[in-house]
């Protein structure tokens, strides 16, 4: 960027040479004004504030000595001035180097020595703009530590909380806004922060992670409109809508002390995100102030409900699983840790299961579905949610595939065990551990084979067994109700009368 330059002579001509005969552009000026006498030269400096001023000694109203000397006073120390003058006298130079002036160009110009002197001023003006560029790199880079460490709680200096509280006096209220980004794209959206941020005083942004920033800023209420900073923040989210982000905003603190219950808030809101995005994609404290998680489940229970559904190849009873999850978890307001261990945790158990039943191995079955990371701080509850529906319905697919050949052989097999034990004790579990099955599973199979659940089929082989024994008429009918296996009289009458409809007595009448 170009210094400014203001050229002040009460003569036009040299003036008007002064414009032409040095190449300000090159050398990294532009003139910004000219005029005739130092009163004039004053206002146009207050004006424009110039880099460089050149002038001449001798002018009506206010000559360039006189002009000098009030401009400092005034504490502008930091002008460069050259003098232009036609008279090599002492005093003059005397005087000006009172007032920090130590060049002077005499009349007329030599346009060389010109050139050496502007150049000489342009590097210095470049070497003091860089100093200071960096100096006040390094104070902004001084104060946003000490606002990321009040933010975050850490002891603040009495000479740093001093600060704070000089800063804070810039706006009415200090608030933050929290931004958790994702993995993949994480600076992009630092990125369009910074930019929208750029220029505004009372606002500053504060990198916490590689995937969550905040901005820390400040709000002055103008009347009859909305705070500079707030229309700042949700034109950030309308700019980031395309982005797969969260963002929360705190409760407001009148002072930058207080920044860090700003922030606690802001975090606090932050993870309600998880059920459901804020208006503009900005959830407020305020709008879930009150709000609690809840920790309350039954992980076995739901574990035990799915490996019965697997089991029997159930997806329908796997969907109502994973539905009634989905409203308990939700009416509960199940804290959004829990509810990602939880789901996590499920996914690598059906993983582990499917690569046994599939006898494929982790590496086959692994790729039947991808399980997240559990600090994964953007997936939402739908998204967990919507993983356990996803990964049941590729599983059950491929059950569901294997299962209709492999049954056959094994329910015959069972079927033809069934009809020669029925007179012993038989029960469902002891006929699953025999044939290496979940109970649940072995059942649901009988039931398909022979339309008729296991104990249905067992009552009528005995019954049917007992009414041939009775037509012999050769055992009392409580030797039949053993013989058959009925342990209890009563269950075995209860049985008969069910099955046909009479007593064991009126049936040896027939």
């Amino acid at each position: 960027m170009a210094f400014k330059v203001l050229l002040i002579d009460d003569e036009p001509w040299a003036l008007e040479g002064m414009q032409i005969w040095v190449d300000w552009e090159e050398l990294g000026f532009e003139v910004c004004g000219v005029c005739g006498n130092g009163a004039e030269g004053l206002k146009l400096m207050e004006e424009w504030e110039p880099e460089l001023v050149m002038v001449d000694i001798h002018m009506p109203v206010m000559d360039g000595l006189e002009m000098i000397r009030e401009w400092r006073q005034r504490g502008k120390l930091s002008t460069k001035f050259i003098i232009l003058t036609g008279y090599s006298d002492f005093d003059y130079a005397r005087k000006a180097l009172k007032y920090g002036v130590a060049r002077y160009l005499l009349k007329p110009l030599d346009e060389e020595e010109a050139e050496l002197e502007i150049r000489a001023i342009q590097r210095e003006l470049q070497d003091e703009r860089e100093r200071r560029h960096i100096g006040q790199v390094a104070r902004r880079e001084e104060e946003l530590q000490l606002v990321k460490d009040a933010l975050l709680g850490k002891p603040v200096s009495a000479e740093g909380t001093a600060f704070l509280k000089s800063l804070s006096r810039s706006a009415e209220s200090w608030n933050v806004c929290l931004v958790q980004t994702p993995r993949d794209r994480s600076a992009r959206p630092g990125e369009i922060a910074a930019e929208l941020l750029d220029g505004l005083e009372t606002a500053c942004l504060v990198h916490l992670s590689m995937e969550r920033f905040a901005i820390v800023f400040g709000d002055s209420v103008h009347q009859g409109g909305e705070a500079d900073a707030a229309k700042t923040i949700e034109a950030l989210a309308r700019r980031l809508a395309g982005f797969r982000i969260f963002m929360a905003v705190g409760a407001a603190e009148t002072s930058l002390t207080g920044i860090g219950a700003a922030f606690r808030t802001a975090a606090e809101a932050l993870l309600h995100a998880f059920y459901k995005p804020g208006e503009n994609g900005i959830i407020r404290y305020d709008m879930i102030k009150g709000s609690r998680f809840g920790h309350g489940h039954n992980q076995v229970e739901l574990l035990d409900r799915i490996w019965e559904a697997f089991h029997l190849i159930d997806y329908a009873g796997y969907r109502s699983i994973v539905d009634s999850m989905e409203q308990g978890f939700r009416e509960m307001h199940i804290h959004p840790d829990d509810v990602r261990k939880i789901v996590v945790y499920f996914l690598h158990e059906i993983r582990a299961y499917m690569s046994t039943e599939l006898d494929s191995g982790g590496e086959s079955s692994g790729r039947l579905f991808d399980i997240p990371d559990m600090d994964e701080a953007l997936l939402t509850f739908d998204d967990l949610i919507g993983m356990l529906r996803s990964c049941g319905r590729v599983c059950f697919e491929l059950l569901l595939k294997e299962s209709p050949a492999e049954p056959q052989g094994i329910v015959q097999d069972i079927n033809d065990y069934i009809h020669s034990h029925f007179r012993e004790g038989l029960t469902i579990k002891s006929l699953a551990e025999r044939f290496f099955l979940h109970p649940a599973y072995l059942g649901q199979l009988l039931i398909r084979k022979n339309g008729i659940g296991f104990n249905e089929l067992v009552h009528n082989l005995r019954i049917e067994e007992a009414s041939r024994l009775l037509r012999m008429n050769q055992w009392k009918n409580g030797e039949v109700s053993e013989r058959v296996g009925y342990t209890s009289y009563n269950q075995f009458l209860k049985q008969f009368e069910k099955r046909l409809g009479m007593s064991p007595n009126e049936y040896k009448k027939i």
